[in-house]
């Protein structure tokens, strides 16, 4: 008997600090454990994209830069992309519908496979055609660069 409540003491532990992950525990006022805690070190001006990558960030509980792989900011009124290019991890990119002119910043991700740019009416094609250029995955650009 003595075994099984020890057994069942551990495992009830066990459960209930699985579910307390984000939270910092101290033995004798020292921390033991203390969880990675979010990426925040970049620098993004516009507020849309800030706004966006905050929340990827939030959803994929990103604690370094290169970790945030999957970025979809459409239709989110982004019009610059500064800032964006420290997040050299990502690999897919959905920017359709937005504000953009010039998109410069993607030319330095260099695991990037998917870019959407679609909708994005003012988007300098001479950026855009480098870009296709310079990747080996998958782009759509805008009608008026499709030509």
């Amino acid at each position: 008997m003595k075994h099984s409540l020890y057994w069942l003491s551990l495992s009830l532990t066990i459960f209930v600090l699985t579910g307390c992950e984000g939270y910092t525990y101290t033995f004798n006022q020292q921390p033991i454990f203390s969880p990675e805690t979010l990426f925040s070190d970049f620098n993004i001006k516009d507020t849309a994209l800030k706004s966006c990558v905050e929340q990827a960030i939030f959803d994929q509980n990103v604690t370094k830069s290169t970790q945030l792989t999957h970025l979809n900011c459409s239709n989110a009124g982004i019009s610059k992309l500064a800032g964006l290019e420290i997040f050299t991890g990502l690999t897919h990119l959905n920017l359709n519908g937005n504000h953009l002119t010039e998109i410069k910043p993607l030319l330095f991700l260099s695991h990037i496979q998917v870019i959407l740019l679609g909708a994005n009416k003012h988007l300098l094609c001479s950026d855009a055609q480098l870009l296709a250029n310079n990747m080996s995955g998958s782009i759509k650009l805008p009608t008026h660069c499709s030509k």
